[in-house]
């Protein structure tokens, strides 16, 4: 668990710090995301001995990446929108990701 942990805290912050050449940034969004992935799908083998918060929290976290990923599908229209660009592309997403590192913080910390 502590392993995840670290490597999608290291994967997190590479992505903030290529945001500073915005593009490098989306392309390590991508990365960060397909690790994130993973990293739950994971989780899941260690599921009992998880703590029950814990399990609340990974709910949250593949509720939050399913309404996500229902919107990116159903919202294509609005692709060419500014809006969509900054908030569906960049700032929703590194939220879920920053919510997920913190879930797998609080997890490291409370495995039964």
């Amino acid at each position: 668990m502590k392993l995840l942990y670290y490597i999608n805290k290291i994967a997190l912050i590479l992505t903030l710090l290529l945001y500073l050449t915005f593009f490098y940034g989306l392309y390590a969004q991508i990365v960060l995301g397909t690790l994130q992935i993973l990293s739950a799908i994971v989780v899941f083998f260690f599921w009992k001995k998880i703590s029950k918060k814990s399990k609340e929290r990974l709910y949250i976290y593949w509720a939050l990446v399913t309404i996500y990923s229902l919107f990116w599908v159903f919202d294509m229209n609005n692709f060419n929108n500014v809006y969509w660009l900054v908030f569906g592309m960049i700032l929703i997403p590194m939220s879920i990701a920053i919510y997920f590192v913190q879930t797998l913080r609080f997890t490291k910390n409370n495995t039964l």
